[in-house]
């Protein structure tokens, strides 16, 4: 088992997903050192989803989902103040196995996550009605003509199309973990599919997403019992 050492990030309702890039403001001094830290020796970073776990002293107590996207960091905007805009270039996802450190912030040993081999069929009328989908989303939400060509030439397989719906369209960020966690590109274009029904339907249904999250739970449950 290949394995690297890897700093994160937890960031509650934040899920990274593997070929796109986010924006992300770093605010805290000490996450403000560990993204300068990694810039300097080329380390990729771990943007975890954030997972309650407690309250101390009025205080919310996180930890990372164990399943996350990696990337690499790019400072676009450094302020007087200190506070940085961060550009994170996903890189892939990782499963976090063991803390190495736990302060001044969390450093993972983390092993690659990879989509799964599959016999399944891509279905062509799927890929095609979740490209138009992205495609409408983009010429309402990018108004700049030259943006919106640059980043649409940007997407060079069905995995960005798939992955930048999964981070831009899906507002449920329970949803978003699922869609991340499930290594089957075939079942991520079917669950998407039935999210979204119409090419200019820009929210997920939510009869769709209760359902899909009441499975996983049975699912969750049956694995447990086993």
């Amino acid at each position: 088992m290949e394995t690297l050492r890897l700093p994160v990030l937890p960031i509650p309702n934040v899920v990274l997903f593997s070929r796109t890039s986010l924006p992300i403001y770093i605010l805290e001094p000490v996450y403000i050192d560990m993204v300068k830290k990694c810039i300097r020796d080329n380390t990729p970073i771990a943007i975890s989803k954030a997972v309650e776990i407690g309250r101390e002293d009025y205080k919310v107590r996180y930890s990372p989902c164990d399943i996350c996207g990696y990337g690499r960091p790019v400072i676009l905007e450094e302020n007087v103040d200190g506070t940085l805009k961060v550009l994170i270039k996903a890189i892939g996802r990782v499963r976090l196995l063991n803390v190495e450190q736990n302060l001044p912030y969390l450093v993972y040993e983390a092993e690659y996550f990879h989509d799964k081999i599959e016999s399944e069929k891509l279905h062509g009328p799927q890929i095609q009605n979740l490209k138009k989908l992205l495609d409408n989303w983009l010429e309402v939400n990018i108004l700049d003509s030259f943006e919106r060509e640059t980043f649409a030439n940007s997407l060079t397989s069905i995995y960005h199309i798939i992955d930048y719906i999964c981070m831009f369209l899906v507002q449920d960020p329970e949803l978003r973990q699922l869609l991340l966690e499930n290594n089957s590109l075939f079942e991520r274009i079917q669950l998407l599919n039935s999210l979204f029904e119409e090419p200019s339907q820009f929210e997920e249904s939510s009869l769709v997403v209760s359902a899909i999250k009441r499975y996983e739970e049975i699912e969750k449950t049956s694995r447990i019992a086993h």
